[in-house]
């Protein structure tokens, strides 16, 4: 097996060997989970990025200095040397990383340049590589801004109407609201009108945070960052106390909130952005917030990681962002279409973030349904918000709640792939919003008596023993996602179901799962540490619901929960559920039977 195919040690024993690892956790798990610690303790998840491409561009030159011909996006400077380049830059890093200000006819640009040999375990696209490898390739510039493409994309995916849409883009390019007008041929009375309504509609305080906003979108799916003052600091050699208030004010603070929040009078934020602006070669707070989301991108992606999970094509997921009421961050979902059909909800798992499986998408679209689904708080590219060990489905409720309202959807029947303790939450909170319902193998509480079999079983028995594991399961997996090694846990957890077994040789499926599981490489997967925790040591009460549009379809063959414990669980929580066993089927009947999953939706539905 290559190497790029293998997890660190331990879990790769864990999957070598998984009835070993069994018999370790009876026998005495807190050794077990000493000796985990100490082999993966200190293994950090690096903050990768999930960059769109088309949000940057690359200039490879040889050892000659010369650029190495490629296809460059229209707003990006052309150079003839390496030479050249440099003269232009102006190096502000203090670690290494060489981040630079390259300063444009019309805005900054930003950007770093290292060594190739330097960017061995960089994210970089394999097409790029491949160019570089053949070339010769000495020297790498990356730069960040001047597409409009990516931004008028995220733009687009947040619902703005046709007009807000055009301003924005403008104040996106121009920094500045006086020459958007001007550049739209508007007045500014009404390009202040558009920009505010876009701010309302996108709950955000001001221009400066719509513009950093959609600029974070349009790069991809990143990370939050709880030292990004220190980080930006270091990246940008600025003071501390600059790069906070740069945050702030980016963020849509006031001048009077940062210097309350910074500890500090007006006076002195209006000279440290003075200072910043004069800098950075900017003129508004819309440009500083535009600087903060382009140095953050390019700190992401230009951080060593142990096989970065690959760029993020924005033709895979139909992404779409809300903003939460007062800075409660961003939602992310996606809506698979068609709008003139009915609405399903299709709700993730606790192990994967919101892609759909493509054969559960083409099916529910060639019977005249809707797919929608959502990342649940701390999952994929949503904020975490207010979520945590306590409630980690209230937050997740409000959210599905916003976005139905903001659909004109009264009312939304749900298929669970897994996912059921939020969806039965759901359910609980908010009855006349929950449809007809299909849980797709629910996985049931954990307990003393479960099954276990496999990698999974030495999983579930890890995380039931000891719930310091859970966390640091997910940090060091969640590190080392890369297509090879998804395929390669697929193969694992799916033995013993020849359907499921069957679906790993599909290149399609493999795909699907790396979708669903890649983001979680950004950094992004305190919901499911949360959710698993419930799974495994309880803390939330769930109360019995009568329910009979509900349905659960278990799989005779699903490798990782058995039958009857599945049916005897969810009968208590859910009187007059119907439960059915599928002859033949696996743990991901969403991918192998999605049909039949269709089929019991609509059954629900009656004539």
């Amino acid at each position: 097996m290559a190497k790029r195919d293998r997890f660190t040690p331990v879990f790769q024993r864990m999957i070598d060997a998984p009835e070993a690892s069994l018999e370790a956790l009876r026998t005495d798990a807190e050794a077990f989970e000493r000796s985990v610690v100490a082999a993966e303790g200190e293994r950090h998840l690096a903050h990768a990025a999930l960059p769109n491409r088309s949000a940057l561009a690359f200039i490879l030159f040889d050892r000659r200095g010369r650029p190495i011909g490629q296809e460059q996006p229209a707003w990006l400077p052309r150079f003839e040397s390496f030479e050249q380049l440099k003269a232009l830059v102006d190096p502000r890093s203090r670690d290494g990383r060489l981040l630079c200000v390259l300063r444009g006819d019309d805005a900054p640009l930003f950007g770093l340049w290292a060594s190739f040999e330097e960017t061995e375990s960089w994210n970089l696209p394999l097409s790029l590589r491949a160019v570089a490898n053949a070339n010769d390739a000495a020297w790498i510039a990356i730069c960040a801004g001047g597409s409009m493409q990516p931004i008028e994309g995220a733009i687009a995916a947040f619902g703005l109407p046709s007009l807000q849409q055009r301003v924005v883009g403008a104040v996106v390019r121009s920094g500045s609201l006086r020459a958007a007008a001007t550049s739209l041929g508007i007045s500014y009375h009404t390009a202040r009108e558009a920009m505010s309504g876009a701010a309302d509609r996108m709950h955000l305080p001001n221009m400066p945070a719509v513009v950093r906003t959609v600029v974070s979108a349009a790069f991809g799916v990143l990370p939050g960052d709880v030292d990004a003052a220190v980080q930006l600091s270091d990246m940008l050699a600025i003071s501390e106390r600059q790069a906070r208030i740069a945050l702030l004010i980016s963020g849509g603070a006031s001048r009077a909130a940062t210097a309350k929040a910074t500890g500090t009078s007006a006076a002195v934020i209006k000279k440290e952005l003075q200072i910043l602006y004069s800098t950075f070669g900017l003129q508004s707070a819309s440009e500083l917030a535009r600087l903060i989301a382009e140095v953050h991108a390019l700190k992401l992606f230009a951080r060593a990681v142990d096989n970065a999970p690959g760029f993020l094509d924005p033709a895979i997921e139909p992404s779409r962002f809300s903003m939460r009421p007062h800075g409660g961050g961003l939602i992310a979902w996606s809506d698979y279409g068609p709008a003139s059909s009915r609405p399903v909800l299709v709700v993730h798992s606790n192990w994967c973030c919101r892609a759909v499986p493509r054969r559960l998408v083409e099916e529910l679209q060639a019977r005249r349904w809707r797919p929608i689904a959502i990342d649940r708080p701390g999952f994929g590219a949503t904020h975490v918000g207010r979520s945590s060990r306590d409630d980690p489905f209230g937050p997740a409720i409000a959210d599905a709640i916003q976005l139905l309202d903001a659909a004109n959807i009264d009312r939304i029947p749900i298929i669970a792939r897994c996912g059921a303790q939020f969806v039965h939450a759901f359910k609980a909170a908010a009855p006349d919003r929950v449809g007809e319902v299909v849980l797709v193998a629910p996985t049931p509480q954990a307990d003393a008596a479960g099954k276990r079999m496999g990698v999974v079983g030495a999983f579930k028995e890890a995380f039931y023993r000891s719930p310091r594991l859970v966390e640091l399961f997910f940090r060091v997996i969640s590190a080392q996602f890369t297509f090879e090694r998804t395929e390669h846990l697929m193969r694992s957890i799916t033995k013993g179901s020849p359907i499921d077994e069957a679906l790993c040789e599909d290149p399609g499926f493999i795909r699907d799962r790396f979708r669903a599981l890649r983001p979680f490489a950004c950094g992004n997967y305190v919901g499911g540490i949360f959710e698993e925790l419930v799974i495994s040591h309880g803390g939330w009460r769930f109360d019995p619901l009568q329910v009979k549009d509900w349905a659960i379809i278990q799989g005779s063959d699903d490798p990782h929960n058995d039958f009857e414990e599945v049916r005897g669980y969810w009968e208590q929580l859910l009187p007059g559920v119907h439960v059915e066993q599928i002859e033949g089927g696996g743990r991901f009947m969403t991918s192998s039977h999605p049909a039949l999953v269709v089929d019991r939706l609509e059954a629900l539905q009656g004539p």
